[in-house]
């Protein structure tokens, strides 16, 4: 590629300058040169930030350097049943890929772009090995547990975010609470993320804004930094400052590194927030969200008061209507007993009485009428049937028919010839007269 500045002082005739190239034409130079120089190669590493979805995204990096890795679908489809434990390779493996470099000329970067992956065999970095190891320490001595974890601020006074002052992590913090709320106030406590002072620095702005919480009105802290590889992100890893964090009595939230990324911190925070953004937005209010919980809260006390006055109104009502039925139960009650009692009363006023009295004597006249009537004819039928009776025995009838009685001079009836004595005066009853004669015989 010729040299864009040719210095021609010396020449005697200049040189017509090159003609300028656009970027896109420069990228295709840069890959061109890549695939050329160096073209197909295979390369040893760990796997960092892996991002595994259809297509994988990874960096593969050693204790000194790393790059940027893409392996399409159907390179990925390639990898061999078996060889790695869940199909894919995880954080911290080492592994043995093939591919060509290349320049991604829309973001300006190079890249491996992958066609084959093994494993390495169980060997892990140092970095991962001292991670793996530590996390199982922790983790042994319960330093993960929920039983740790403090209840985040509902609504912070003041929070202090440690991180670096000029970092896109800080920038993104402060942007998101003066959007959500900007009451809540933010001290920023300036460390270096990553490098020798990372450590001391972090560990001492931990132990520090803990024990100045309660004097500057700090309600929680952030813990944050941008995305990195293992390595960059190590000083969240080391033990001091996990210790520092797990110690600290003042709420922590951590945002570490990228969303696949997992730092010791975050395991060991009270909240793990997988961006600057999403830690801000774990401890700043919504004040939109804020006021709509205010408004619901409005309507809601709104509808409950209306419901509660329609109750209380129809609660009234049905009292009332209550009362109302046992008042009018009770006039209809009074008004029957009054209509009762008048009824009582008129009855025995002295007209009314006599009236009555009247009516009675009438009623007893009649029926002493109708019954002296009927005794009477009862009596005449009688006297009739016993006269009937009487005719039939009646002497006077029978002597009409040719009988005839006889008596002795004592009147006493003769009804045998015995009963009489010769020469003795005896009386014959006839229907008309009597006869008196003397006995001469008997037989």
């Amino acid at each position: 590629m010729a040299d864009l500045f040719t210095n021609t002082e010396n020449e005697r005739e200049p040189a017509k300058p090159p003609k300028p190239i656009t970027v896109s034409q420069l990228s295709k130079k840069i890959n061109e040169t890549l695939e050329g120089r160096i073209g197909r190669i295979d390369v040893v590493g760990q796997i960092n930030s892996p991002k595994f979805m259809n297509h994988w995204y990874f960096t593969l990096a050693d204790e000194d350097a790393k790059i940027d890795c893409a392996m399409w679908a159907s390179s990925v489809s390639t990898i061999k049943n078996g060889e790695f434990e869940g199909g894919k390779p995880k954080q911290g493996d080492m592994v043995v890929i093939r591919g060509m470099l290349g320049h991604f000329a829309k973001y300006g970067k190079t890249q491996l772009y992958v066609e084959r992956m093994k494993s390495a065999g169980d060997e892990k970095g140092s970095l991962q090995k001292a991670f793996d190891e530590l996390v199982l320490e922790l983790r042994e001595k319960g330093w993960f547990d929920e039983a740790h974890k403090k209840q985040l601020p509902q609504y912070p006074r003041k929070i202090a975010v440690i991180t670096s002052k000029t970092s896109a992590a800080v920038r993104d913090v402060i942007e998101t609470a003066r959007q959500r709320w900007s009451v809540t106030e933010l001290l920023v406590v300036n460390v270096p993320v990553q490098g020798n002072a990372a450590v001391p620095s972090i560990m001492h702005a931990i132990e520090s804004v803990d024990k100045a919480a309660e004097t500057l009105g700090i309600d929680a802290i952030i813990v944050t930094r941008g995305g990195g590889s293992l390595e960059e992100l190590w000083s969240f890893n080391d033990r001091g400052v996990v210790e520092a964090a797990f110690r600290c009595n003042t709420p922590i939230v951590s945002a570490i590194g990228h969303e696949s990324d997992t730092s010791i911190i975050e395991l060991v925070s009270d909240l793990r927030a997988s961006t600057p953004t999403q830690a801000a937005m774990a401890l700043v209010p919504d004040r939109d969200e804020l006021s709509q919980m205010v408004e619901h809260f409005n309507l809601r006390l709104s509808s409950v008061a209306k419901l509660q006055v329609e109750r209380g109104q129809s609660r009234v009502r049905h009292q009332v209507a209550g009362v109302c039925a046992i008042a009018n139960g009770q006039l209809h009650k009074k008004a029957s007993r009054i209509s009762a009692l008048s009824e009582a009363l008129t009855a025995r006023r002295p007209g009314a009485l006599v009236q009555k009295r009247k009516g009675r004597v009438s009623t007893l006249s009649t029926a002493l009428k109708t019954y002296s009537h009927q005794t009477i004819e009862r009596a005449r039928a009688g006297i009739d049937a016993m006269a009937g009776k009487l005719d039939a025995i009646d002497p006077s009838v029978v002597l009409e028919r040719g009988f005839s009685l006889t008596e002795d001079a004592s009147g006493n009836l003769i009804r045998r010839a015995q009963d009489v004595k010769e020469g003795q005066k005896i009386r014959t009853v006839l229907a008309h007269g009597t006869i008196e004669s003397e006995v001469e015989c008997t037989s």
